[in-house]
C-alpha cells in the first residue's frame, strides 16, 4: 500500500513539474505582453508628478526631545 501510494505521489509531481514548465516556458501569456499593447498609457494613473517641487517642502521638521 505504501508503494502505490508513492507511485502515485510521484506521477502527481512529475505532472506537475511539467506543468509548471510548461506555464514559464511555453505558454505564452498575452496579459504582460507590452510588444502587443495598442496604447501606450501608463499602468498606474492614480496620482500625478510634481513638476515644481519649490512648494512642497517648505518647512523643516522640528523634533522636540523630552527633559527630565
Amino acid at each position: 500500500m505504501k508503494n502505490r501510494l508513492r507511485k502515485v505521489v510521484n506521477f502527481f509531481a512529475f505532472n506537475l513539474l511539467f506543468f509548471a514548465l510548461y506555464l514559464n516556458f511555453i505558454h505564452k501569456d498575452n496579459s504582460n505582453d507590452f510588444a502587443n499593447a495598442g496604447t501606450h498609457a501608463p499602468t498606474y494613473t492614480g496620482t500625478v508628478p510634481v513638476q515644481n517641487n519649490a512648494g512642497v517642502m517648505t518647512e523643516k521638521p522640528t523634533v522636540e526631545v523630552a527633559k527630565k
